[in-house]
């Protein structure tokens, strides 16, 4: 059993709705830029910015939960090797790793619920026992907002016997891995890749959006 619950320093402002990747669906976003003012800035720290499909964020929190937000273009990468490849990038740059006025961040929100079962592990006997997994399976829900997010995930099995002043623009509004870290570790415990509309806030109505919304309500899971 794995629950998390996690806030930012200051609660992000939420942004204009917009597109996500190739999706014609809009979704909701939070970020910071000129016009949400500097309170929020103290949240991000830049862990890299090489160009506007090359980098990486982290976002603090009060309780000391790492959000760690990466963009590039190589898709195909397992989550150790993109969470290396960031962590490889952070440590050669050279560039202000503070978040200024000139910067644009956006983030969508992000709301998951799912059960993995985990079927090839099913039917296989437990060495030196007579009994066997029947039923292997893995919960996770997990959100991400502009106040924070929580985590929860569980895992069971069922046994038989037989017994610089130039902007940047960190824009996650296409395919980006996420990671979360306990400040003190050197390894996140959670990572998820993002690349479609199905776990993020879709909206139906784009109309009258006002960028300084922000009467969203944190959801504690259970």
């Amino acid at each position: 059993m794995l629950k998390k619950e996690f806030h930012f320093l200051t609660p992000f402002t939420e942004q204009r709705y917009e597109k996500f990747g190739d999706s014609e669906e809009y979704v909701r976003y939070f970020g910071a830029d000129a016009a949400t003012g500097d309170e929020s800035y103290e949240n991000i720290e830049v862990l890299f910015y090489n160009s506007e499909k090359d980098f990486a964020v982290r976002l603090i929190t009060k309780e000391g939960e790492d959000v760690i937000l990466y963009r590039t273009d190589n898709s195909s990468l397992s989550f150790e090797n993109a969470y290396q490849e960031a962590m490889t990038k952070k440590e050669s740059y050279t560039g202000n790793r503070k978040f200024t006025e000139n910067d644009f961040l956006r983030v969508p929100y992000i709301k998951l619920s799912k059960e993995i079962n985990y079927d090839e592990l099913c039917g296989r006997l437990i060495k030196g026992s007579s009994v066997y997994i029947s039923q292997a399976i893995q919960t996770i829900d997990f959100e991400l907002n502009n106040t924070g997010g929580s985590v929860q995930s569980e895992a069971g099995m069922m046994f038989m016997c037989a017994s610089s002043g130039i902007p940047r623009y960190f824009r996650f509004t296409d395919d980006f891995y996420l990671f979360l870290k306990e400040t003190d570790k050197d390894k996140p415990y959670m990572a998820l890749r993002v690349n479609n509309t199905d776990i993020l806030e879709v909206v139906e109505n784009t109309w009258g959006q006002s960028s300084n919304n922000t009467d969203t309500v944190i959801t504690t899971i259970p």
